[in-house]
């Protein structure tokens, strides 16, 4: 990867995360439940008796206690913090992104701060933190990007920090079509492992992305792909991946979408099926807003492809 693509990927994530993530704490900062162990000199919660017993034989006070703690240090901003620390020590992330992820540090500066290299907590989705979803996903990028294996594909120094490249984007692209889908409802899912090409469920499919309607239908389907082109135009291989998912979730249309690349999107309609496949080349090496405006116009194409295969059912109903 040239350093141009490297640092048009990193600054487009950095830039994605800071807008949605300020856009999400304008209306204040998530707050939740968390289970606290303690010793204190007054009883609150419930009384951890074998701890009791053990360090405080025959006294009364201190007191070991557990409590549910109503408080901004939770998973979710613990993780919107680690991501915002982590973009600001990467060199490759633009000047003009560093002012917001400062922001976003300092209004979740009383949150548990992640210690690098650590694995990021699991995270419930949920209602509760509906309005994050998207900040969440970009900060979930950013933290699954960092790798110390040396073997990796796609894998390069970034002032001392190893990227993997093609792990960025791959998420990257989940992260910004959910994003990018979200006005149109529905939801998306990422790696969804719950489909199966056959009848039997015995062969799994695994796409980056599967847009459902509200009700769970399947109605869009893209998968990110980390190559570079070949002289003779993009793998088949993948074309024959992205037929088979769309034959196993019922769709008309899908979509491949490739990091760097100089050939325009090309469309192929698949004989005796009526699937047609398109395969994008995104510009990594464009400015932030010229990238996130590509992914847009790719879910406005998903999203246009849905309601006119959901306009011939009708008719043909």
């Amino acid at each position: 990867m040239q350093v141009a693509e490297r640092d048009g990927l990193l600054g487009a994530v950095a830039y994605a995360f800071v807008r949605v993530a300020e856009r999400a704490l304008r209306n204040g900062v998530l707050q939740g439940y968390r289970s606290v162990e303690d010793t204190l000199p007054v009883i609150r919660g419930r009384i951890r008796t074998a701890e009791q017993v053990r360090r405080h034989f025959g006294r009364a006070f201190p007191v070991e206690v557990a409590f549910e703690e109503f408080t901004e240090d939770i998973p979710e901003n613990q993780v919107l913090y680690a991501a915002a620390r982590r973009l600001l020590g990467i060199p490759g992330v633009p000047a003009a992104c560093r002012p917001g992820l400062r922001r976003i540090g300092d209004a979740l500066a009383d949150v548990t701060d992640l210690e690098h290299g650590s694995t990021p907590p699991v995270l419930q989705w949920g209602a509760h933190n509906a309005r994050f979803h998207g900040a969440l996903r970009l900060a979930e990028v950013v933290l699954r990007g960092a790798s110390y294996d040396l073997g990796d594909r796609g894998v390069v120094p970034v002032d001392g920090l190893l990227l993997n490249m093609e792990k960025v984007f791959e998420d990257f692209v989940g992260a910004a079509l959910a994003e990018a889908l979200r006005p149109y409802g529905g939801n998306v899912h990422t790696q969804d492992r719950r489909h199966f090409l056959d009848q039997a469920c015995q062969i799994p499919m695994r796409p980056d992305v599967v847009w459902t309607r509200p009700d769970g239908r399947p109605a869009g389907v893209a998968d990110a792909k980390y190559k570079l082109e070949k002289h003779s135009g993009y793998p088949n291989a993948d074309v024959y991946q992205m037929t088979s998912y769309c034959l196993g979730l019922g769709l008309t249309a899908g979509h491949l979408i490739y990091a760097a690349g100089e050939l325009p999107a090309t469309r192929h309609a698949v004989r005796n099926s009526g699937i047609q496949l398109v395969r994008h080349a995104v510009p990594l090496d464009a400015e932030p807003g010229v990238l996130l405006a590509a992914m847009e116009q790719i879910a406005a194409e998903i999203a246009g492809a849905a309601s006119a295969a959901s306009a011939a059912s009708r008719a043909d109903a």
